[in-house]
Order: C-alpha cells, then structure tokens, then sequence
C-alpha cells in the first residue's frame, strides 16, 4: 500500500472508530427524553384515575345519603299516616310542646327525629328529620295551624275543617285534612343537603 492510500485508510479508520461513542451518546439522550415523555405521560394517567376513583366514591356516598333520606322521609310519612287516632298527628308532632297530649310539655316526639347514618347540619339541634305543618302563631306566641298559609308545596292555602272558607282562626282541634312537609337536612359528603317530601293526610 503507498505511504498516501495508508494515511487515508487510518484517517478512515479513526473517523469509523470515534463514530460509535458518538453514536451511543445520541442513543442515549433520546432513551433519556423517550423514558421522561413515557413517566410524565404514566403521570398524567394515575393522576386522571385517580380523580375518576375520587369522583366514583364521592357519587357512590352521596348516593348512600339520598337513599338513607328518601327512606327515613318515607317512613316517617307512613307513621303518619299509620296513627289510629288523626286529631292527635298535629299534637304529636308540632314543634311547640305546650300541646302534647295529656298536657305534659315533652310527652310527644315532637317535629324532630334522628335518621341514622346522616350527619346533622351545626343548626339542626342535633335532628336530620323535621315535620313541617301549616302553621303561625297566635295569640301568645302560640304555634296555630292555620288555613291562611300559602305554601305551594303543601297545596296551600286550603279548608282544613271542610267549612268550605279558608281563614286565618287555629284549626289544631278541628282538621280534618292535615297537610305535612318532611324535610330531611344533613351535612353531607358535597356539603350541607336536604330533601323535603310533602304530602296530605286525611281523616279515615
């Protein structure tokens, strides 16, 4: 080989054999940005599976919640409806505790009542159940069931007594239809909820 053609074989050779480190080091660098994009991207997907899991309990408890307040409204409507004696509901279950049967202030369950498994909101008084009737007060700040009340979701103002007037005079001892509102309030998983069920009750 002459002296010439042997000087540009080993200045090939030096290129071909300085070309591999190089090589790998390119190599390299993409597998680095290739390993970042593959970590961000698993990132980005265990982060939305994670909201999709947080999303899918929150909607599975307050689902739980709804359930446990339209059953308790329920029942408590059918204890209404369930009492032998009708004139006595609205003594039974009105907020004021100077009409309670046998005239002993605390004798009947009065408007509240506890449902188990909800929470109830800081100015409930501790009960999640309210029995709502039609009512003002009157002379003495007495609580009065009244005709005259207008609430739409009680079908009101309306007879009571089937006088065929509707007036503003206490029809606690003469009814003989009984408008009720439940209303369930707690302080749920997404804040504080409530669910009212209104109905009528009649004299058998």
């Amino acid at each position: 080989m002459q002296p010439r053609e042997q000087a540009q074989g080993q200045r090939g050779a030096v290129a071909i054999l300085g070309a591999g480190p190089l090589r790998r080091r390119v190599a390299a660098g993409f597998t680095l940005v290739e390993l970042t994009l593959v970590v961000s991207m698993l990132t980005f997907a265990m982060l939305a599976m994670s909201r999709s899991l947080c999303a899918s309990m929150q909607l599975t408890e307050v689902n739980r919640e709804n359930a446990l307040a339209t059953d308790a409204a329920r029942e408590m409507v059918e204890v209404l409806e369930g009492i032998s004696d009708f004139s006595t509901i609205f003594a039974l279950y009105n907020a004021a505790p100077d009409d309670d049967p046998g005239g002993v202030p605390g004798s009947a369950p009065g408007a509240g009542f506890t449902v188990q498994g909800l929470q109830p909101t800081a100015d409930a008084g501790g009960f999640v159940g309210e029995v709502i009737f039609p009512t003002a007060f009157g002379a003495g700040g007495r609580v009065e069931l009244r005709e005259n009340v207008v609430d739409a979701g009680l079908g009101m103002p309306r007879d009571l007594d089937g006088d065929g007037l509707t007036d503003g005079a206490d029809k606690a001892l003469t009814y003989r239809l009984l408008p009720v509102r439940v209303r369930i309030r707690w302080e749920g998983s997404c804040g504080e909820r409530s669910l009212d069920v209104c109905t009528l009750v009649a004299d058998r």
